[in-house]
């Protein structure tokens, strides 16, 4: 019996024994991924690298003020390898002060090796619509972080992977240049803008055209802005039956454009799409305006 007991004894033990064994080569693993975490090197925002002296960094303009527009020259000076953050709202200073300040609309993180030297690109949004746009090989700096809303938009636009898109610009203006939301265009865009700056969802979009050659040179200001087109939703009630007309007026009262005329409608509620052409009409205030024989119904104050 007591033979028995050993036997069982030793039979446990070795099978925990073997237990542990199995773990041997996973834990190796483990231990082996855990050192090579830790000879990859800290993740260090650019800012903070700069201060302790790890890295130095220049930066240069791509040509433009928007999408891909940074280069940036990374070299670290410490004996370990480093990742370098760039954060999302992270400003870079134009050397010219007459060029525009970029923003950083995408995070990006950059691994440098000891005593290396690396690119890295950024891509950006202009926070200074009104100074000239960046050339290829524009001297830059870095800045300090963006602020307030602007930070806010800076994530937002990380986040929502829309460092890109073609209305990201002229929301970034909404915020940095208190430009017209107008101008967006993409609708959850300009919704996101129009709540965080606690300004009514706008009822119409201005579509400008690209700017003439001339006008994309370095040194030329951002913002240059030609209206072609301008559309939007709107909606209104009739009590009775009623042929109605809708059309662009300017502030004298003339027609510049109709849309449909004589148009019979019944009565409730209604809504329709609407788009007029603007290219070549004087810039300023004018009024689409739903009327019946001369008698106005609804108007709609538009500016362009």
């Amino acid at each position: 019996m007591a033979d028995t007991t050993f036997d069982i004894k030793i039979t446990k033990s070795y099978l925990n024994m073997m237990k542990l064994t199995a773990w041997y080569p996973m834990l190796a693993v483990i231990l082996c991924l855990f050192q090579s975490v830790n000879l990859s090197g800290q993740v260090l925002d650019i800012a903070e690298a700069i201060k302790k002296g790890l890295i130095t960094v220049s930066a240069e303009g791509k040509g433009g003020h928007s999408g891909e527009c940074l280069k940036l020259h990374l070299h670290n000076k410490s004996k370990k390898k480093l990742e370098v953050r760039v954060p999302a709202g992270q400003i870079f200073e134009a050397g010219d002060s007459s060029l525009q300040n970029l923003m950083v609309s995408k995070e990006e993180n950059f691994l440098v090796g000891e005593g290396a030297s690396r690119i890295g690109k950024l891509f950006g949004f202009c926070i200074e619509a009104s100074d000239g746009s960046p050339g290829e090989g524009s001297a830059f700096k870095l800045g300090k972080m963006a602020e307030g809303n602007l930070l806010k938009m800076a994530k937002y636009l990380n986040e929502k992977n829309m460092h890109e898109h073609p209305s990201a610009q002229y929301a970034v203006w909404a915020v940095s240049d208190a430009d017209r939301l107008e101008g967006i265009g993409d609708p959850t865009l300009t919704k996101y803008v129009a709540d965080m700056l606690g300004k009514p969802m706008p009822e119409y979009h201005i579509k400008y055209q690209s700017p003439p050659q001339d006008r994309q040179l370095p040194g030329q200001p951002a913002n240059w802005r030609e209206a072609f087109a301008m559309n939007g939703l709107f909606y209104y009630d009739l009590a009775a039956d009623k042929q109605v007309d809708f059309g662009l007026y300017n502030e004298a009262g003339e027609l510049v454009h109709q849309l449909f005329k004589n148009r019979v409608q019944k009565r409730g509620s209604h809504k329709f799409r609407f788009e007029f052409e603007i290219r070549g009409l004087p810039k300023g205030k004018y009024f689409a305006r739903l009327s019946n024989r001369g008698n106005l119904i609804k108007e709609l104050a538009v500016e362009f």
